[in-house]
């Protein structure tokens, strides 16, 4: 060791110890355990108490280790938790069994009582168990006491309470179920939309009643029906409609509600009916008879009653045996009975169907939604309805094709066709057969012009009045074309003139010409068209040739084109 070593041993010769022997600790992982397990439980206990990170980092590799210790030996630790386990579920199935047991000695001690056996009728004619209705009838409850807090600010805006019941601060409670409302939000409700209702304590029950500006909370001693939430909604709804706008802006002074106290004593008015009468040891004999005739009266309710269910069967079944019905259940309301489901508006009234069981129609509440029903009857009632306006047709129905034969208006087939193939259980409709009875009216007028002749007193000049009845004719013959224009029929107009058989052949048929020619003339003014037909050759009759100018003539024959069934 030279000079400058032993001077550097002088100098750092402790520090260099010190290095070594702290290299030597962190070095040694049997060292550093030590070191660690010194100050591990005090390290856990300030890191426990600084913030919830300890607990979140244990929570997953503790519960894993937990699992896997019961999986591996499950009878050791099902040992270890016997001793809790046990008294625990003993405990709950004596208080079930002392539940069952109150609640069996309340029906026994009901049943045969006067008070028991009007019980009795009355949970027959509810439809519930007897014994469902001891227990509600038997509930007992009072509501103590009452607070209304401001839900803007958490305030107490009023606080009301019994005399008999013990007090402490109202506006420390209130600031304490605000308090828990707001935890139940944070813990429970994501969204912050949860809100607390009801919360059991001991022999009292607290329930909230949430409205929009206002809380309403009572504590009440006993078991609540559920009917009396929907009483204090009703008071929290007054209360709001009287002093809505106060309560929303409450920072405080009361003197915007100045009888807000006595809407909300209300809440103190509500407590189960408890009897006052003392029971006396032994059944006198007025109990006796007045038992004698509770069970008469009994007996005839029970008769009663079976014949009114055996009437409601019988409506019921007559009722989903009628086309047209559909009944989705029938119920009796006193003397009411309630038909519920779906009518056609075409089938039979079920007031009609009920008065075969000697049942008024006042008795009867419809609540049935209209429909259209496939049954044939009802189908076969609205083609009745549809063809009731025509008696002169007929109809048959082979499935879903309807035929209808007979003879009717062309304006009525229009617009029956699209009517008769738009109900319901109809898909094909047949009116070939019918015969169009404006056409038949129609051919007969022709048929009367038709052979119409007009008279000519020499050459190309009209007998007196001939004029006059041609016209008239064009008239009627135009409105005839313009009707069967309606029916799509066209009436052909043909002209044939004659002249007296003396005198010279050709010179006879230029004024026959002559004559259709004036004659067509005339139409032609009434928008008539016609067409000019050979001389007539036939010989005159002795009654024609008895008359002046008979055989100076021209005849209108008439036909109809685009039906079979001409003049």
């Amino acid at each position: 060791m030279d000079d400058l070593d032993k001077l550097k041993d002088l100098l750092f010769g402790a520090e260099k110890e010190a290095l070594d022997s702290i290299s030597e600790r962190v070095e040694r992982p049997e060292t550093r355990t030590a070191d660690v397990s010194d100050v591990l439980p005090e390290a856990i206990r300030q890191s426990h108490r600084r913030n919830g990170e300890l607990v979140e980092s244990l929570t997953e590799p503790v519960g894993e280790c937990l699992q896997q210790a019961f999986r591996d030996d499950p009878e050791t630790y099902g040992d270890a938790l016997y001793p809790v386990m046990g008294p625990a579920i003993r405990k709950s199935i004596a208080q079930a069994l002392r539940a069952l047991s109150e609640r069996l000695n309340r029906v026994a001690e009901q049943s045969f009582t006067p008070k028991g056996l009007k019980w009795r009728l009355q949970a027959s004619r509810a439809g519930i168990p007897f014994s469902d209705f001891v227990v509600q009838r038997s509930l007992l409850y009072r509501v103590e006491q009452a607070y209304l807090i401001s839900r803007e600010n958490g305030l107490l805006v009023e606080h009301v309470h019994h005399l008999a019941s013990k007090i402490k601060d109202s506006d420390a409670v209130s600031a304490m179920f605000t308090a828990i409302q707001d935890f139940v939000k944070e813990s429970f409700s994501p969204d912050r939309t949860g809100r607390l209702e009801t919360a059991d304590m001991g022999e009292f029950t607290l329930w909230a009643v949430h409205g929009p500006h206002a809380l309403l909370v009572c504590v009440i001693r006993g078991v609540p029906p559920g009917s009396l939430r929907g009483e204090l909604s009703a008071i929290l709804e007054r209360i709001h409609f009287r002093y809505g706008e106060s309560i929303r802006n409450y920072s405080g002074d009361t003197s915007s509600m100045p009888n807000v106290d006595r809407d909300l004593r209300k809440c103190l008015e509500f407590q189960a009916a408890q009897d006052g009468e003392d029971e006396k040891s032994g059944v006198p004999w007025p109990t006796l008879i007045a038992i004698l005739v509770a069970v008469s009266v009994l007996g005839y309710f029970l008769v009663t009653s079976w014949l009114e269910s055996r009437q409601l069967d019988e409506l019921t079944v007559a009722l989903r045996e009628t086309p047209g019905l559909y009944v989705a259940g029938a119920t009796r309301d006193g003397d009411k009975f309630v038909i519920d489901g779906m009518r056609d508006p075409l089938a039979t009234p079920i007031s009609e169907v009920a008065a075969g069981f000697e049942i008024r129609a006042d008795q009867i509440v419809e609540n049935m939604t209209a429909f259209q029903s496939l049954e044939p009857v009802i189908v076969k009632r609205r083609v009745e309805s549809a063809l009731a306006d025509v008696n002169s047709v007929s109809y048959t129905i082979s499935g879903t094709n309807l035929t209808v034969n007979g003879e009717a208006p062309r304006a009525w087939l229009d617009s029956t066709r699209s009517q008769l193939l738009a109900i319901a259980g109809i898909d094909s409709v047949d009116l070939s057969n019918i015969v169009d009875s404006d056409l038949r009216q129609l051919l007969a007028e022709i048929n009367a012009l038709s052979g119409s002749r007009f008279l000519f007193s020499s050459g190309t000049i009209l007998a007196p009045t001939q004029e006059n009845s041609l016209r008239a004719f064009a008239e009627t013959l135009a409105n005839l074309q313009s009707r069967a224009a309606q029916s799509k029929h066209v009436i052909g107009v043909s002209l044939t003139g004659s002249t007296d058989p003396s005198g010279d052949p050709l010179a006879n048929a230029e004024i026959a010409r002559r004559r259709v020619a004036a004659v067509s003339a005339i139409l032609s003014e009434y928008d008539i068209a016609s067409d000019e037909q050979p001389l007539s050759s036939d010989p005159p009759s002795a009654t024609d040739a008895l008359q002046p100018f008979a055989l100076r003539n021209v005849v209108v024959n008439l036909t109809v084109v685009g039906s079979s069934d001409g003049p």
